[in-house]
């Protein structure tokens, strides 16, 4: 009868439990990357970042003005967009993010692969109209979603139900709304009769992008004594930027990623700036591809 080698014993142990701590460690490793993202602002490469500013096709009445915008069902419209995303081609994106609720993955997942498999018809959506078609032409098995909103549950920071309670605050912004809604009015008159290509050149331009910026701080000025409703709006604001850069950095598994964001024109500035700001990546102007030639 042979006899029991504890020794031996002892050392399989150890080397399972050595195996063990590595596996474990790396999958700890892999959770917390898929947490916090790869990137580093010492890479020598880094992801690069490329943010579109659209108005929102759909018109789905969300924003405080909602200005009369193109059918992009129409044929001629179609033949734009299909023109644009051979444009945006030209980027090369790894990844497409899309302005819709990070809750909402799995069902716009669920729109995107009845769209791949040709049982889906696209929405006027920007997110659809672009986002869906890009990633189906460069064969993308998924599309992102980076949102997130809570605004409407807070009173403290809803600056509309602040003011109208409020005949001066009252006043004050349906004079704000005025003169942004013919603002807006002017600026899409102007847009509408020209290619979609072209309207999203011009959204993109800086003096357009800190020209959108700028009413928030408009909005910041309600509110009484040390009550700050509007600057608790601001605040509001920048943090749903930042969430959503967040998640965008959650996503990102490559420094050779390049992953395009489309997102309403009102988050242009602050998109750019934070993600700039990081260091986390290398932004690209989305007017480099827009104004490409074919």
């Amino acid at each position: 009868m042979k006899s029991f080698d504890w020794g031996k014993c002892v050392m399989r142990l150890s080397e399972k439990t050595f195996l063990f701590g590595l596996c474990f460690l790396y999958l700890s490793t892999f959770t917390a990357q898929a947490q916090v993202g790869i990137v580093d602002r010492e890479a020598k490469i880094k992801p690069t970042l490329v943010i579109l500013g659209t108005y929102h096709m759909g018109t789905p009445g969300n924003n405080v003005v909602n200005p009369k915008v193109n059918d992009v069902a129409a044929p001629e419209r179609q033949r734009q967009i299909v023109e644009l995303v051979g444009k945006l081609k030209k980027f090369k994106p790894t990844k497409i993010v899309v302005e819709i609720d990070l809750e909402d993955d799995a069902k716009t997942q669920e729109r995107y692969d009845k769209y791949v498999s040709g049982s889906y018809q696209l929405s006027k959506n920007e997110t659809d109209q672009i986002g869906f078609r890009l990633a189906k032409e460069l064969g993308h098995k998924k599309v992102y979603c980076v949102d997130w909103s809570d605004f409407w549950d807070d009173p403290t920071i809803n600056y509309m139900k602040y003011a109208a309670k409020d005949a001066e605050l009252d006043s004050y912004l349906k004079g704000v709304n005025q003169k942004f809604k013919k603002e807006i009015d002017a600026k899409f008159a102007k847009l509408y009769p020209q290619p979609i290509t072209d309207q999203l050149i011009f959204l993109n331009r800086p003096d357009q992008i800190e020209k959108s910026h700028k009413i928030y701080y408009d909005i910041m000025r309600i509110g009484r004594g040390k009550e700050y409703a509007g600057a608790g709006y601001l605040s509001w604001w920048y943090r749903r930027n930042m969430v959503i850069l967040t998640n965008i950095i959650r996503l990102t598994d490559s420094p050779n990623d390049r992953i395009l964001v489309i997102y309403g024109e009102g988050h242009n500035k602050l998109l750019t700036q934070l993600a700039t700001e990081s260091g986390f990546y290398n932004v690209e102007s989305p007017l480099k591809y827009l104004k490409s030639k074919k």
